[in-house]
């Protein structure tokens, strides 16, 4: 009978461990902020959705995203003297290039359609610019789960 108890055990452990293996890669509730944004965690806050106007001008970038939570959200990011946001994008959370514009714009300052991106807020604080971080491959197919 302990050989019996000893088996039972091992498949047991092994079973509870392709059951961890397999959550740790489901998605996540919360996205990590960018490591750069300086802000402290209880003022900030994120919009992750599709962005559903984009106007990229001289001085400022404003944005309206419908949220994964079914809201609707606006941001405007300062940028005096350029119509150069980029300092404030990311893309897939690294840092943006000038190659990149070509992944999110399909020509100067016109947005792909059906653009997603999750967008970092410190909100009592209105020194610290919004963060965007460009998601042109996210298709939204887990909206609710982020």
């Amino acid at each position: 009978m302990p050989i019996f108890s000893t088996l039972l055990s091992a498949l047991v452990l092994s079973v509870s461990a392709t059951g961890a293996a397999h959550f740790t890669q489901q998605p996540r509730g919360r996205i990590m902020p960018p490591p750069a944004l300086e802000c402290d965690r209880s003022e900030l806050t994120s919009y992750d959705g599709r962005v559903i106007t984009y106007r990229r001008r001289r001085g400022s970038t404003f944005l309206r995203i419908r949220t994964n939570s079914d809201t609707t959200e606006e941001v405007t990011i300062r940028h005096p003297a350029t119509d150069d946001p980029s300092k404030f994008y990311l893309l897939n959370g690294q840092p943006f290039t000038k190659s990149d514009w070509r992944r999110i714009e399909r020509r100067r300052k016109v947005l792909i359609n059906g653009m997603r991106a999750n967008v970092w807020v410190c909100r009592d604080n209105p020194t610290i610019q919004p963060v965007v971080d460009w998601r042109p491959d996210d298709t939204g197919a887990y909206p609710r789960s982020r």
